[in-house]
């Protein structure tokens, strides 16, 4: 099974649940995408809150003024803790559940105003009672185990305290527990249905993102093979193409030169011929190896152009820190002592020729003219015997 048929295999066997290692992303989903739903529901219920204070002045009068100072001092605590959990803590869990432990602590409250209460309308009044629940449930986008412990502590301060209204007589308790308990239960699927949403949403954005990344990366994967040579591992024509063009333009953009060194290994076909295709490929490799190991780090980009050919794009400018270089190229080529005992000159080792000049060198106007510039000089090496350098000064390097 490969990388992305496991992963989609992971998601459908997690479902709902949220796998451990994305706990993290998980919690900061649901700030980011639901912080702002949990922070204004917390300001709606403490508004509706308040504003039943015309309810207490209408039906409990004679705890109007307690009723008042309650949900005043109520409402100042409720927000210093709405700015520690938002914008202090941040924390999804404190953010979640705030708005039921305060209706936890509200339902208490106002219990016990309507206990201190000798209105006639209280046996009737204790109905509002279920607006507490109704908030409290449908304002959690987190933790259904949350809300379903607040749901059960809610429903026994109410179910206690109108027992206790009550004088401990069960039909009054009975007939308000048949009007609630389809509230309740209602509210909490409501609050699991939105939980479960959320999971689901923040599942399916990560499956998204999953499928996103692996196509990011099979493009990634792509360009390079697009833009590599597969003996060598090096860049290919078409990635030099494309790179001699930007280093020309950048040098348009900011007045740097660059250089450029076309390397070509002496007698190759009759080596081919020699000792084989295999052994022809293995010695282009080792060829590729030597100069990219040669070079310093972001000193210079290697490509292969075709054949035995290869260039390399440098930052050099200076023509004499440019033919040092090539030659210390060739040597190490040279240095690895590969057998050709068929070349023409008897020299019966592998050796490269170089053609190098900058964009200094006269008559170079275009990124072209580097190039044929440089093949010029490379074929001036392999006149003047091969194994050799020729740089932009026409000045041959001899062995």
């Amino acid at each position: 099974m490969g990388a992305s048929e496991s992963g989609k295999a992971s998601f459908r066997q997690t479902g709902r649940v949220i796998p451990a290692h994305l706990h993290a992303a998980y919690q900061r989903y649901v700030v980011q995408q639901h912080g702002r739903f949990l922070l204004a529901i917390n300001f709606i219920a403490m508004i509706a809150y308040d504003l039943y204070v015309f309810a207490d002045a209408l039906l409990i009068p004679d705890m109007a003024w307690e009723s008042l100072a309650l949900r005043i001092g109520l409402s100042l605590i409720g927000l210093v803790n709405i700015y520690l959990v938002f914008w202090r803590s941040r924390n999804v869990l404190l953010m979640d559940m705030l708005m039921p432990v305060h209706d936890i602590i509200s339902t208490i409250a106002w219990f016990e105003l309507l206990k201190r209460s000798t209105s006639p309308d209280v046996p009737t009044f204790v109905y509002a009672s279920v607006v507490f629940i109704i908030l409290a449930n449908l304002g959690a986008r987190y933790s259904f185990r949350g809300i379903l412990a607040c749901s059960c502590a809610i429903s026994a301060i109410i179910l206690y305290n109108l027992w206790l209204l009550h004088d401990g007589q069960s039909k009054p308790l009975l007939v308000f527990s048949i009007a609630y308990l389809p509230v309740l239960l209602f509210s909490l699927f409501i609050s699991w249905t939105n939980i479960n949403g959320v999971r689901l949403a923040f599942l399916d954005d990560q499956e998204k993102q999953r499928q996103r990344d692996e196509l990011a990366a099979l493009n990634q994967r792509l360009s390079e093979q697009a833009s590599t040579d597969a003996l060598t591992g090096v860049g290919n024509r078409r990635a030099f193409d494309l790179a001699l063009q930007e280093h020309w333009q950048q040098m348009q953009r900011n007045g740097r030169p660059f250089s450029l060194l076309l390397l070509d290994i002496d007698f190759f076909k009759p080596f081919n011929d020699h000792y084989g295709h295999q052994v022809g490929d293995q010695c282009l490799r080792h060829v590729a190896d030597c100069i990219s190991n040669s070079l310093r780090h972001g000193q210079g980009e290697m490509y292969r152009y075709g054949g035995e050919e290869f260039v390399i794009l440098l930052q050099i400018i200076d023509a004499d820190e440019l033919n040092t270089l090539a030659e210390r190229l060739r040597e190490q080529v040279a240095s690895l002592a590969i057998e050709h005992r068929h070349r023409p000159d008897a020299l019966n080792r592998l050796t490269i020729s170089i053609g190098a000049s900058t964009t200094q060198a006269a008559g170079v106007h275009q990124a072209q003219d580097l190039f044929a510039h440089c093949d010029r000089l490379l074929y001036q090496a392999k006149q003047l015997g091969r194994n050799r350098v020729c740089s932009q000064t026409l000045q041959a390097q001899a062995v």
